[in-house]
Order: structure tokens, then C-alpha cells, then sequence
């Protein structure tokens, strides 16, 4: 029997084991486990080359065959290990295990039997689809089924569940159906998709216009809300069925986020075992921690005749479930937030912290097209800046006492800046404060400070640090002054300062306790730190005199008549931006009640700090327990 005249690496080691055995043939007869060896070592490597070499009359269809059995089921490795081997005359038997790593899947087991004649002097394979699994027999195929156990849950505080089963619908587009992809794009922004879950999804359906291409997925509860608006657009479909939802809007829109069905991008990021049937986190903790939570499939090895019809299993696996993901999310504070937002028009944003450990109490992101802002988002912050700016003007040796004005107008480097509250009397700091003077702070920033020093403050204050939290998130930027009108415009929380509601609440419970922490919003996150530990402290004074000021804006400044409760300290701001007549502004409002530290937004709003953030703060304090 010739071996061929040209062989590959794996051949060539088989033909040297061969000859040797020839050579030794004097002091004893050929061995079938050698040929064995050299079976399992080819097919360990997919050599289907070498391993027909070794088989007695092999079909046209081996290779074939073999490969595959190895392709349907994801092989990346395989070993094989062979059992005793039983030697009958010219046939043997030699039974073995062999052990296949299934890409995204596992490692299965199937317990096979290898056959071999005697000839010409020669021990070789007697192949048939059995070699491969006992069950496959000529034109039956091995299929894998995946199943993927129940997704572990995002829990809250106390372990208390933020998901659960339900009906939902995901909205979707069918290129062939779209008459104006521009209103389609509108209309599913409006809806709460993001803008590029929205053109992602219109230029799929361009390529496969009968296609559903899915775009995001919302409660039962959701749509019903939204159908008025959505339904009625060419183009727009949808798909009814049973999965997870966040329990409320909030989440489902930040913290939480969405599940649904697997994009073509997204099956090419996450690979095997997912396929184009899978459901995956689309937003939030639910996309972040996508393997974490969907834990590991099991799958089941099947054999299937010409005709698809499953004839008999070969071996399973079992599946191995995700672990939970927690937050530090306390459910009644979160329904207080949200509740407080409802009925919002604009694009708002609410967060609570715990002021003594820095976990994230609640987290709402309303109207904003499916970003997270309330904790990644960067916004001018405005007057409520000016609790950084007073904490270095302290540091520089002012106190609440110290003289100030109020003049309608500053001039700084030419530069011309105005009042955006008014121009109430002021005559030392504390008044400038409680009113929210933009000029009395640009005179004492210009008059007091260097270009090191707001940056300095914010950085006393823990702003700027690269946070932890689970998710991807915006910890404030504060740019050191490059002249004085950039001084001036910094300290009014202008210029290029840009804030997040959740850094803009961290600032306020470093200013309640006097102690700096980092935010905790999932337990456990890589690179975060124990819950309540502290960064650092702040001067007493400093802390003393901003109670004394952000009390007094709730009491008689432009927070007051708002409906806080007692007890609350706060700080307005109203940060202008754009070219319009008038300018475009976001209302702030920022403070703390007991041990609860807090930050609102509202983007474009219609009004100042006070009169549009202090309403919904009041509802939100007066909800807690």
C-alpha cells in the first residue's frame, strides 16, 4: 500500500512510525495501539490528510465527513484518550474518549470505538461515520443545540430584584416598508431609541429590506404608551413576546437598560455560542454585563438523518447560570425619583447619592433619546459651580463675610459678563451666594484667585477622577484657566467646565459630611473601592461656612419658596450656552437633606435653577421615607 508521494508534517511523523515499525518487525510483530496513536494525533489536528492515510479503503466522503462533524459543533481543540486496546487476530478494537472544546460553549465528552484490520503487514483504520459518535451512521450529520439557562437578575440594595419577566415588544424597521427614513429616525429617537440604534438599524434594513431589524425593546406597559406616535410610521414594526424588562422606565432608560434581539454587529462582537436567534443587553448594566449575566449555555450533541429529523443524542452538557449583578440602587428612592420627573417635557436628569458611603441611591435619565446622562452625561453646571469657587475663595482666606458686590455688569479682559438671577443688594459673599450674583463672584475669582486654584478646589472636592462604577460615566472636567475671562467664566461654572449630574451630586455630599468619596454603583466593579471608604477630608471650615451659605439659599435665596423641605441645603445654578436671542439655558439645582446628597437637571429649560429644578427636587425629598 503506497503512502503517497506527498504528505504533510502530521504524515510524515505517521509514515516514520510506520517504517519503524517495519524495522523492528524481527524482534516483534506491528502493534495497532501505533497506528491508533498516530489516528488520534492527526485528528487532534485536523489533519484529515494523515488520517486517511491510516484508514483501510477509506470512503470519498471521509474527509468530508470529519470535518463536518467538527465544523457544526464549534471544535477549537480536541484531545483524545485512549482506553485498552483488544487484539483478535487481524482486528482489533480499541475503545477511547474523546474530550471537544466547543467555542463559547464548553468542553463535551463522547465515548467512541476505534476499529482496525491487519494488512499487508500494516494495522489500519476500519472508518465508518460510527468512529466519530456510536449513533451517526451514513448521511446522518451531528448538530449542536445551545440553550442558554434563565439570565441571572440586576438586584438592588437588600438584593432586592430591578428585573423581571414580562411581556414586551421590540420595535424594529422593514426596509421594504420605510417611505422616509428621516422620519423614521425621528420617530424612533423620539420613541427613547438612541440615534445610532436608529440609523444602525434603517441602514440594515437597506441592505435586507424584508429583513426585521430590531432597534430597542420596551415593556408591554411602554408601547402602549408610545403606539399612537410610532405605530402609524411606514417602516416602523414590531415584535410582541415575553422577556426581561427593568421593573421601571428609569432603569430600563439608564442603570438597568434593555434586552432584546441580537444585532448582526453585535453577534460579530460576542461570537459563539451567540447566533442570530440569542437575546442580549442592548443598554445599560443589562449590555455591560452581558456574559456575566447570561452565564453559560448548555448543549445538547444530536444526531440528524438527511431529512433534519433528530434520530438520537449523543452526549449534553449542562448549562452553568450567570451571577447576579448589584447595585446599590435602593428601589424606593428610585421610584421617588422617577415619580418626581414625570410629567417632564424636557430632557431631565435626577440623581441621589448616600452622603456617608457614596453609593448611588437613584438614577433617571427622562427624555434623552436613550443616553445615560444622568452619569455620563457633561453639561455646563452654571451657579451651582459656585460651590467650588467658594471652597477655594475659603481656602484663600474669605469667609462668608467677606465684602462683595453685585454691579449689573463685569468686564474682564473685554470680555463682558451679566447677571442670569438677578442682581439682588450683596454685600459680602454669604449674599452673593444666596443670590447667585455671577458679578460679585467674577470680581472676588479675578481679585482672590490664580488659574491653579478652581481646579484645585475641584479636585479638594473629588471632581475629575476616573470613577468605577460598573458603567461608563463622566466624572466632570474643570480645564485650568488659560487668561483672566477664562478665570472669570470658569467661576460661574461657564467657559469649559462641564459637570454630570452624578459629579455635581458628589460634590454636594462632600460638602454634607466634609468627606470625600468615590461613587459605588455596582458592588464589586473592577477598580472600585469599599463601599464608605474615604478619599479624603475636607477643612473644617470650608465645610462649616458652605452649610451656612447653601442653607441660606433655600431660605431666602433663589431656591426659596420652592417647596424644600426643612433641612435642605441647595445650591441653583443656571448655565447659559448656544448663540440664540435669548441664549439657550440648562436649570441646576444641587444640595443635600440628612444623608442624602442630590443633583437635577434640566436641558433647555424654560426657566432658571430655582423655579424649574426646586419643584422637582421638593417632590423627590418630600417622596422619601
Amino acid at each position: 500500500m503506497s503512502l503517497g508521494n506527498k504528505v504533510g508534517p502530521v504524515a510524515m511523523a505517521v509514515a516514520a512510525m510506520l517504517v519503524s515499525g517495519l524495522l523492528n518487525a524481527c524482534s516483534s510483530a506491528p502493534q495497532p495501539q501505533t497506528t491508533a496513536s498516530a489516528y488520534f494525533a492527526a485528528w487532534a489536528k485536523q489533519d484529515w490528510a494523515a488520517m486517511q492515510q491510516l484508514v483501510w479503503k477509506p470512503p470519498g466522503d471521509f474527509t468530508a465527513v470529519n470535518k463536518a462533524a467538527f465544523t457544526s459543533l464549534g471544535v477549537h481543540q480536541a484531545t483524545f484518550a485512549p482506553g485498552t486496546t483488544v487484539t483478535s487476530g487481524s482486528k482489533a478494537t480499541e475503545p477511547f474518549t474523546q474530550r471537544l472544546a466547543l467555542t463559547g460553549v464548553g468542553t463535551i465528552t463522547i465515548k467512541s470505538t476505534l476499529n482496525l484490520v491487519l494488512s499487508q503487514g500494516h494495522w489500519l483504520v476500519t472508518w465508518s461515520p460510527a468512529t466519530i459518535a456510536p449513533q451517526l451512521r451514513a448521511g446522518d450529520h451531528l448538530a449542536l443545540n445551545v440553550t442558554w439557562p434563565a439570565r441571572a437578575p440586576i438586584l438592588g440594595s437588600g438584593g432586592t430584584p430591578l428585573t423581571s419577566q414580562g411581556d414586551v415588544v421590540t420595535i424594529g424597521v422593514e426596509g421594504s416598508r420605510i417611505k422616509d427614513a428621516k422620519a423614521v429616525q425621528a420617530a424612533l429617537v423620539a420613541a427613547g431609541a438612541t440615534a445610532t440604534q436608529a440609523s444602525d438599524a434603517i441602514a440594515a434594513a437597506k441592505l435586507h429590506p424584508t429583513f426585521f431589524e430590531p432597534v430597542f425593546t420596551v415593556s408591554q406597559d411602554r408601547y402602549n404608551q408610545l403606539e399612537p406616535t410610532i405605530y402609524p410610521i411606514p417602516g416602523t414594526v414590531f415584535q410582541s413576546g415575553n422577556a426581561r424588562s427593568a421593573l421601571t422606565p428609569g432603569l430600563a432608560a439608564g442603570v438597568v437598560g434593555t434586552v432584546g434581539p441580537i444585532t448582526a454587529q453585535e453577534l460579530g462582537q460576542l461570537g459563539a455560542p451567540y447566533d442570530a436567534t440569542s437575546t442580549v443587553g442592548q443598554t445599560g448594566l443589562e449590555q455591560a454585563d452581558e456574559r456575566q449575566l447570561a452565564g453559560q449555555p448548555g448543549a445538547t450533541v444530536t444526531v440528524a438523518n438527511p431529512s433534519g429529523t433528530k434520530v438520537a443524542t449523543v452526549t449534553t452538557l449542562a448549562p452553568h447560570p450567570g451571577t447576579p449583578v448589584t447595585t446599590t440602587i435602593d428601589s424606593t428612592v428610585q421610584h421617588a425619583a422617577e415619580a418626581a420627573l414625570a410629567g417632564e417635557k424636557k430632557s431631565a436628569a435626577l440623581v441621589a447619592v448616600n452622603a456617608t458611603s457614596g453609593d448611588v441611591l437613584a438614577s433617571v435619565s427622562a427624555n434623552s433619546g436613550g443616553f445615560d446622562q444622568a452619569i455620563d452625561g457633561g453639561f455646563p453646571p452654571g451657579s451651582t459651580f459656585k460651590v467650588i469657587t467658594s471652597t477655594a475663595l475659603i481656602t484663600r482666606g474669605l469667609t462668608p463675610r467677606s465684602a462683595a458686590s453685585c454691579p449689573g455688569t463685569a468686564t474682564v479682559d473685554g470680555e463682558v459678563f451679566h447677571n442670569a438671577e438677578g442682581e439682588a443688594p450683596v454685600r459680602t459673599l454669604l449674599q452673593a451666594f444666596t443670590e447667585s450674583c455671577n458679578t460679585a463672584f467674577i470680581k472676588l475669582a479675578t481679585g482672590h484667585l490664580t488659574a491653579p486654584d478652581l481646579p484645585a478646589a475641584a479636585t479638594m472636592l473629588g471632581v475629575g477622577r476616573s470613577l468605577h462604577l460598573g458603567l461608563v460615566s463622566f466624572d466632570g472636567s474643570v480645564p485650568q484657566p488659560s487668561d483672566k475671562a477664562d478665570l472669570a467664566a470658569t467661576s460661574i461654572g461657564q467657559g469649559r467646565v462641564l459637570m454630570s449630574p452624578l459629579s455635581m451630586a458628589m460634590v454636594a455630599a462632600a460638602a454634607d459630611t466634609g468627606t470625600v468619596r468615590s461613587p459605588q454603583l455596582v458592588v464589586g466593579a473592577p477598580g472600585s473601592t469599599t463601599t464608605g471608604t474615604a478619599t479624603s477630608q475636607l477643612p473644617p471650615n470650608v465645610v462649616s461656612d458652605l452649610h451656612e451659605m447653601m442653607a441660606s439659599v433655600v431660605a431666602s435665596g433663589t431656591a426659596a419658596g420652592q417647596g424644600l423641605p426643612a433641612g435642605t441645603y441647595a445650591k441653583t445654578g443656571t448655565a447659559q450656552y448656544g448663540t440664540s436671542t435669548p441664549l439657550k439655558i440648562d436649570a441646576w439645582l444641587m444640595g443635600f437633606k440628612g444623608d442624602t446628597a442630590f443633583a437635577c437637571l434640566v436641558v433647555n429649560s424654560n426657566g432658571n435653577g430655582g423655579p424649574t429644578c426646586g419643584p422637582i427636587v421638593a417632590r423627590f425629598l418630600n417622596d422619601l421615607p
